[in-house]
């Protein structure tokens, strides 16, 4: 995986980072959305300080991922369990046959 040098401006500041090459357009796209959320942010709330607009951002980001997290975790138990049920069942037609 080769890495390429991109520059992305996030909340009006340029960053150069070394990204894979196929994650080079997510990466900006990511930039995009971070400050379109900040903006967003800045105008439901009218705060001004970076830090504390910043900080309401991220908090609502990590909600948002634990709640997907918690969400693939449940889709995964499903999932868990249907294959154990069909396994079972497999089982049970195989000794029925043999």
């Amino acid at each position: 995986m080769s890495l390429k040098s991109v520059e992305i401006v996030v909340l009006g500041q340029v960053l150069r980072l070394n990204v894979p090459q196929e994650q080079e357009e997510a990466l900006r796209q990511a930039a995009r959305n971070l400050d379109a959320l900040v903006s967003e942010m800045k105008e439901k709330t009218g705060l001004i300080q970076l830090d504390r607009v910043l900080s309401i951002v991220a908090l609502n980001l990590s909600f948002e991922l634990t709640q997907e997290k918690n969400k693939n975790a449940q889709i995964e138990d499903v999932l868990k369990t249907r294959i154990q049920q069909l396994d079972h069942s497999l089982e049970s037609i195989r000794q029925a046959k043999g």
